[in-house]
Order: structure tokens, then sequence, then C-alpha cells
């Protein structure tokens, strides 16, 4: 996760989180399931507000990344809450004005990785 003030661009505040995706295909013979296709993400949240953020540690596991519309009349010009439900060390919410999808790469866990084969 980066967090940029925006003081040294266009002036609004940015949000990037790098997020490891993955699917389970079975499970291997030793019993641990066998994690596939893993895929790198970043998100990019321009005219991020209202960040609250908290447990973040050595191992952040994302429960659901929740995106809702927000209502367009409000006084505020964020369109999308933001909701980071943790099963593990970081979670929170924000609001944003957008979300945008800054990459996407195949991903490659370390060795010492548990969700590499």
């Amino acid at each position: 996760m980066r967090l940029d003030s925006g003081q040294r661009s266009d002036g609004r505040v940015r949000l990037e989180l790098d997020v490891h995706l993955f699917a389970v295909d079975g499970q291997l013979a030793d019993g641990r399931f066998n994690f596939v296709l893993h895929t790198a993400v970043t998100l990019e949240f321009v005219g991020v507000e209202n960040v609250e953020l908290d447990r973040f540690g050595p191992q952040n596991v994302l429960f659901d990344l929740v995106l809702k519309d927000l209502d367009v009349g409000a006084s505020s010009a964020a369109r999308v809450q933001v909701e980071l439900p943790s099963s593990n060390g970081l979670g929170g919410a924000f609001r944003c004005e957008e979300v945008v999808v800054a990459a996407v790469e195949p991903y490659a866990p370390g060795r010492h990785s548990v969700y590499s084969g």
C-alpha cells in the first residue's frame, strides 16, 4: 500500500494497493491447498478521503474488497466507498472519486511463501 498526499503531482490524494490474487485447485499430496494462477494487481484510488486503516502487519490478508457506489448528490466529490474487511492484518475503509486498475501481471510467490507450490 502506498499513500500520496498529492503535493508532488496534481493535488489529488491517492492510495495504491497491490493485491495478490490466486485460485485454489484442489490439494497437494501433503494436504496443503494448491494455489495457482497467481496474479499481482495494482489498484489506484484517486481523490481519497476519510481513510481509516488498522492492524497492518507482516501478513495482510483481505477477506474481500468491497466497492460501493455512493449517492452522487452528496456534498463530497467521493463517489465510491471502499471497504477492506480483513482475515488477518490490514483492514479498513475509505472513500474515493475513482478507481483505476493500474497494473495486472503474473506473480511468482517466493520460495518461503505459503502460496508457493
